[in-house]
């Protein structure tokens, strides 16, 4: 691209952003002091972290399940397999991923795939205190990045890995490109967090783009749910933050999974990453178990929930 190409290209950037400045209606809250009945707050380093518990005081729970979810989600995602896993007497912790759901708007976390896995494992370290049982990880979409990250960083502490049409990785790399230089940089940071205001983030973009997920339109209901947190001030900045701030602390390959039990589910008609991400993971890693559920494109737990909730707890029984 030549100078004058690229800085046409920038100022085409600026003068949307400025349109959708004039014309963008954002609705603007705060973090509600407590958006779930089972609602908890742990700052761990930089990071403020939502998250939910349930089972917590039963008497002998099979096993500890954490759920993460993916771009632009929060424990919402999971609202259709955790009564599943409740009632077949797993403790359950669902998490909001930094940036995202009810967890806090800070630009300074590493939302690197080792960087959120490093987060997360503190988190857990809070949350076991005295109990050394493993977890049980599951991981949808980036959220099954960290959860492979988490696997591979720490592997004594894990009895399964799930990961649900994830953005998995051979080997993690810091990401690289023009668009990812640009996001560091203050001014076309701001440009681009204007853009995903109006083209990510907002009713109409996130419509559009959870058709994709789904397979089909969401239901008011559906919307709302993943709406409501993308409505706390800063979720744009902090969907650029996930390019912006993104450096991998540690270098993993996926070959370390080789020595753990792995489940990855995957939706056939998936639009969003491909099945054959899932099934080059496969050729790489071939002890992983991959069940295909032909109908359900990238969120099967949400729109094929009776599908993965047998597929899920079947693999869980069998290995807790």
């Amino acid at each position: 691209m030549s100078k004058i190409s690229f800085f046409i290209l920038l100022l085409g950037l600026a003068l949307i952003a400025r349109i959708s400045d004039v014309y963008g209606q954002e609705v603007i809250s705060t973090v509600p002091g407590k958006p779930y009945e089972n609602s908890h707050f742990l700052k761990i380093d930089s990071a403020t972290f939502h998250y939910r518990v349930y089972n917590k005081g039963i008497q002998n729970q099979k096993g500890k399940v954490l759920l993460v979810h993916g771009f632009c989600g929060s424990t919402f995602c999971w609202r259709k397999n955790i009564d599943t896993l409740v009632n077949a007497g797993y403790l359950v912790v669902a998490i909001d991923l930094p940036g995202f759901g009810y967890s806090d708007r800070n630009l300074h976390v590493n939302q690197s795939n080792s960087g959120r896995a490093h987060l997360i494992w503190a988190l857990l370290a809070k949350i076991d205190k005295d109990d050394k049982r493993k977890w049980n990880i599951v991981g949808h979409s980036m959220g099954g990045g960290a959860v492979e990250a988490m696997a591979l960083t720490n592997p004594d502490r894990v009895q399964t890995v799930t990961l649900v049409d994830g953005m998995v990785f051979v080997r993690n790399q810091n990401m690289e490109g023009a668009f990812i230089t640009m996001s560091k940089m203050k001014g076309y940071n701001q440009v681009m967090v204007s853009l995903a205001k109006q083209n990510i983030i907002s009713y109409n973009s996130m419509a559009r783009m959870m058709k994709k997920v789904y397979g089909r339109p969401l239901d008011s209901t559906e919307m709302k749910g993943y709406m409501d947190p993308l409505h706390i001030k800063g979720s744009a900045a902090s969907v650029i933050n996930i390019y912006a701030n993104a450096h991998e602390i540690r270098h993993l390959h996926a070959d370390g999974l080789m020595d753990l039990p792995v489940l990855v589910i995957w939706g056939k008609k998936d639009r969003t990453i491909y099945l054959r991400t899932a099934r080059k993971l496969k050729r790489n890693v071939p002890t992983i178990d991959l069940k295909i559920i032909p109908d359900a494109h990238h969120s099967p737990m949400e729109t094929h929930s009776q599908q993965f909730n047998e597929l899920f707890l079947n693999f869980l029984n069998a290995h807790n």
